[in-house]
């Protein structure tokens, strides 16, 4: 069988041949295109910015509650100097906003909330579920809104499973415990939704264990303490925090990789007498044997 060659430099197709982001063939060595792509793979638009790739795109990101109108925005591009046009793109944006600007306001403060908590996408977007409803209701108002984001953003991440601590929380968004809670305990009331259970100390192991810099081993170990803890009851009714600290502290001395309980009760955001308490409730309950 006769080996395709580049009829420019000869070189072997199968070595040289390949398509560039317009589906064209191209010789790599000499750069002649072989063949053409038979289909378009870009739009008939072009764009010079990144801002006009968006605007001018005919497909959006998905719909997202914590926009006013769930990302569905549509947009007149107003380069032109057609004063007609200008004009049609004001109004266009007026009616946008027209009777929103109360809710506007509100999900961003939400926005802002959520980055500054890390929240991932699923929870940001139950979380925005739930500011919604607590606007449709009349819940939240200009003395309130601190505490009504905050245990809503609480609840959300609980919801979906997102290690989220009420210290977090406060220290994060400096709102006071016992506002958080009365607003916490406002919504589940008014909104009927189900209460979810806190996070478990295994919720916590890896982001603790990436705070202080351990690695895989440490973590895997600390797991298997926490779950444990969780199994035997002895976590009920204590800070999930502080016990996957005093997993994450047990685990370093096993391993060899000690971290202090000072540094741990920075991270977890607890005393170190704390910690050294959780730390016995492991070491008393639990026989742990070390084979060398």
């Amino acid at each position: 069988m006769k080996e395709m060659v580049c009829p420019s430099c000869g070189a072997p197709l199968a070595l040289y041949a390949r398509r560039d982001v317009n589906g064209n063939l191209v010789c790599t060595r000499c750069g002649l295109v072989i063949s053409e792509a038979d289909f378009d793979l870009g739009p008939e638009w072009r764009s010079f910015t990144p801002e006009d790739r968006v605007r001018r795109s005919r497909v959006g990101s998905p719909m997202t509650s914590l926009v006013h109108d769930y990302g569905l925005t549509t947009y007149i591009y107003t380069r032109s100097k057609d004063p007609r046009q200008r004009k049609l793109a004001a109004l266009q944006a007026r009616l946008r906003t027209y009777k929103n600007q109360k809710l506007i306001s509100v999900l961003q403060d939400a926005n802002r909330v959520a980055r500054r908590l890390n929240l991932p996408p699923s929870a940001a977007e139950t979380y925005g579920k739930i500011v919604r409803k607590l606007y449709e209701e009349k819940m939240i108002k200009k003395n309130n809104v601190n505490e009504y984001l905050a245990a809503a953003a609480l609840i959300a991440a609980r919801l979906e499973r997102h290690p989220l601590s009420v210290n977090d929380v406060i220290n994060v968004l400096g709102v006071k415990r016992q506002q958080l809670w009365r607003a916490y305990n406002s919504i589940l009331k008014k909104l009927r939704v189900r209460s979810a259970a806190p996070p478990k100390p295994h919720n916590f192991i890896p982001k603790i264990a990436s705070r202080l810099g351990l690695g895989g081993e440490v973590e895997t170990l600390a797991l298997r303490f926490a779950t444990l803890l969780v199994r035997t009851g002895l976590a009920q009714g204590k800070p999930p925090e502080p016990l996957a600290g005093a997993a994450i502290y047990l685990s370093s001395i096993l391993l060899d990789k000690k971290r202090n309980q000072q540094e741990i009760a920075r991270v977890v955001n607890a005393t170190d007498a704390t910690i050294r308490n959780r730390y016995r409730d492991i070491v008393d309950n639990f026989y742990i044997e070390v084979r060398l």
